[in-house]
């Protein structure tokens, strides 16, 4: 696969995870709790992608194992806090600080994989942040902290933790062994949220209108979309990686504001405008464009 293939897919994922935003809102308001709702996501994407590639999967190799179980672990963290932070805290904050991972990635692949970032990787971080905040509100809302805020740090650590290792793997792996890993580590994180912090508690679900959220979230975003990601991010950096996957957070608002959930704002115009620009500065060669435009 291309890079720029490769980028294209995980643009795709980000779409796939937008719409997840308006699943999410619905399962929570038909009664799903959070422990509930990843146990039951992470259970089909397990079943899914172990009946389908078993044979890959049954013959994965130490290497990814690991790889595979360090990405499941971080991912499953910061699912995981996201969903108890998210209950503390406003929505502007959690998004916002959800995204601190593009600024902290750089940093992990520098000690975790040796490699260096560029002066251009900074400054896509810095535009793209700010599109961020612009995007959250941040600057018309402010920014408070609270308990809330620390687990939305916190959850950012490890899906940027994540990133980084899915980047580790070898091209030659079958992503199913990466994508297999994740779901049975967020499965077993969701299942023992569920057992021992939600004391097993079913409350009244209204299961007609809940479970094609439910369905969608285990199918479309853990299956489908986070098997692509794996695949992808062989071929990606992770510095590159994270400022796409900020996508999600544009394709949240726009799905948000088809379903009726939000309006329309110029904060989307303009900070869509930036996380996309923030992408572009990532990725353009300006040796070569300048070295070009001065011939």
């Amino acid at each position: 696969m291309k890079k720029q293939t490769a980028i294209l897919v995980m643009l795709l994922v980000t779409i796939i995870w937008g719409g997840g935003f308006v699943a999410i809102k619905i399962a929570l308001d038909m009664g799903v709790t959070v422990g509930l709702m990843n146990m039951i996501r992470a259970a089909m994407f397990t079943v899914i992608v172990f009946a389908l590639f078993h044979k890959h999967i049954l013959n994965m190799t130490k290497e990814g194992f690991k790889i595979g179980l360090l990405a499941g672990l971080a991912n499953m963290m910061g699912f995981l806090l996201q969903s108890i932070g998210a209950q503390y805290t406003t929505l502007s904050n959690s998004a916002f600080l959800t995204t601190t991972n593009v600024v902290m990635i750089p940093f992990m692949a520098w000690v975790i994989m040796k490699r260096r970032p560029q002066p251009k990787n900074f400054a896509a971080v810095a535009i793209c942040m700010v599109g961020t905040a612009v995007l959250a509100g941040v600057f018309q809302n402010g920014l408070s902290f609270n308990v809330g805020d620390i687990y939305s740090l916190a959850c950012a650590f490890g899906f940027g933790l994540s990133i980084v290792f899915l980047a580790m793997q070898k091209s030659e792996s079958h992503f199913a062994v990466g994508a297999f890993m994740m779901a049975l580590t967020h499965f077993i994180g969701g299942a023992v949220y569920f057992v021992f912090f939600e004391g097993m508690h079913m409350p009244d679900v209204n299961w007609k209108l809940a479970i094609l959220p439910l369905i969608y979230l285990g199918a479309g975003s853990s299956f489908l979309a986070q098997s692509m990601q794996v695949a992808a991010q062989k071929y990606v950096n992770p510095s590159t990686a994270s400022l796409v996957l900020m996508f999600e957070s544009v394709f949240g608002s726009i799905f948000s504001i088809l379903f009726g959930f939000e309006k329309f704002t110029l904060n989307l115009l303009v900070g869509g405008s930036l996380i996309v620009a923030s992408l572009v500065v990532s990725e353009v060669d300006f040796k070569t464009a300048k070295q070009k435009t001065g011939q």
